[in-house]
């Protein structure tokens, strides 16, 4: 996260002294506005499976997913100057994004569900011609994660991240817009506990749990309309 922290303050960096030599006008995106979203979503997991009977018994996995996304966007864009304005708003996605994993013959599987995504942002944005920018978003997510699978006793989690994003935006006279962007959101950690093993008897137990980081890689597409 450091390194593209600064990879971030670099392009900001670089594009407040480009615009500088440029015509800009920020009043033009200055105001309410309400949009859809369409996304993909790559949500990985990286985590250890702590086993307990026979000993204690640690490894390690990984898995990931890629699928689509939409949702609602509404904010609020406040100028700054001539050639800079800040964006607020929030973006809810009331779709799930799910991550699946199976051992190698597919009779087990453990599947996650993130579904509810709320975030909270803010985009300080830099003109770059009178009706287009360059924005970075910081934004704070909130998600519920539902676990099942076959050996998996069914639990909700819920979790929250931090999200850094670079995208531009282009709007037109008549307050439509488009907004396009790429980021990462960094999940807090969860515990999924009661997870089924079998004791040397052969009898089920649910002692086994897995320890997992949760980190989310998108694209983002927003269509709206500026009051």
């Amino acid at each position: 996260m450091n390194k593209l922290t600064k990879i971030t303050a670099a392009v900001c960096i670089s594009s407040v002294s480009m615009i500088s030599s440029v015509f800009a006008d920020s009043s033009a995106f200055t105001g309410a506005y309400v949009a859809v979203t369409g996304s993909a979503i790559g949500m990985a997991l990286d985590g250890e499976r702590t086993k307990t009977v026979g000993g204690s018994q640690t490894t390690k996995g990984k898995a990931g997913m890629v699928s689509p996304g939409a949702g609602l966007e509404v904010g609020f864009s406040y100028p700054i100057s001539d050639m800079a304005f800040i964006t607020v708003g929030a973006n809810y996605q009331p779709f799930d994004t799910e991550v699946k994993a199976d051992n190698v013959t597919k009779s087990n599987d453990v599947k996650l569900a993130a579904n509810d995504i709320l975030s909270a942002f803010i985009e300080p944005s830099f003109n770059v011609t009178e009706n287009s920018a360059f924005f970075i978003k910081i934004a704070h997510s909130e998600s519920e994660l539902d676990a099942s699978g076959t050996d998996v006793t069914n639990a909700s989690y819920d979790f929250d991240g931090t999200t850094i994003a670079l995208g531009t935006k282009t709007i037109a006279d008549n307050g439509m817009f488009i907004k396009t962007e790429a980021g990462i959101t960094d999940y807090s950690s969860i515990t999924i506990k009661n997870i089924k093993e079998d004791d040397e008897n052969g009898s089920d137990t649910f002692t086994s749990t897995v320890k997992a980081d949760v980190e989310v890689a998108y694209g983002q597409f927003t269509v709206g309309y500026k009051f």
